[in-house]
């Protein structure tokens, strides 16, 4: 699968969505991101969870911007939003199953399973989703997947 058009195709719904809310919507992704081998709607899925997330947790007037790109015998899929963060004693928590942080919630939304469900397809494609994180500034995360072809035939 191309992953170039695959990754706007999939960005474009949320694209409205964050616009609907007041966000700023930055994208960057090269044309020339290799072709890969994948469940293109478990990615999406785990994709649309991180986004739904951040679109959640930006505030009116604040930004997402997703970046792609190419790193070694990986594909990385970034996305950053300048919204509420992640206070340090729940970043380890927020990967299991039914944690729902308490930041910036005055009713609680979702189930708690969209960065375990993400964190779990990803794995299961050889990948991984990295978090990085600044409370009352934002979060970025970042989805990898293998380039490698090899990594399927085993």
């Amino acid at each position: 699968m191309a992953l170039s058009p695959w990754l706007m195709q999939e960005l474009a719904p949320w694209r409205e969505a964050a616009q609907h809310k007041g966000l700023r919507w930055q994208v960057n992704v090269p044309s020339a991101l290799p072709e890969l081998t994948l469940d293109a709607d478990r990615i999406g899925q785990a994709l649309g969870n991180v986004i739904s997330n951040a679109i959640k947790y930006t505030p009116a007037n604040g930004e997402i911007a997703i970046d792609a790109g190419e790193e070694k015998a990986e594909v990385w899929i970034r996305v950053r939003d300048t919204g509420v963060g992640i206070p340090p004693e729940e970043q380890a928590r927020i990967f299991e199953p039914f944690y729902r942080g308490t930041t910036g919630r005055r009713f609680p939304q979702g189930m708690g399973l969209g960065l375990s469900i993400a964190r779990d397809l990803l794995v299961a494609h050889g990948g991984r989703i990295e978090v990085e994180n600044t409370p009352g500034a934002g979060s970025t995360f970042t989805l990898w997947l293998p380039a490698r072809l090899d990594y399927w035939q085993n």
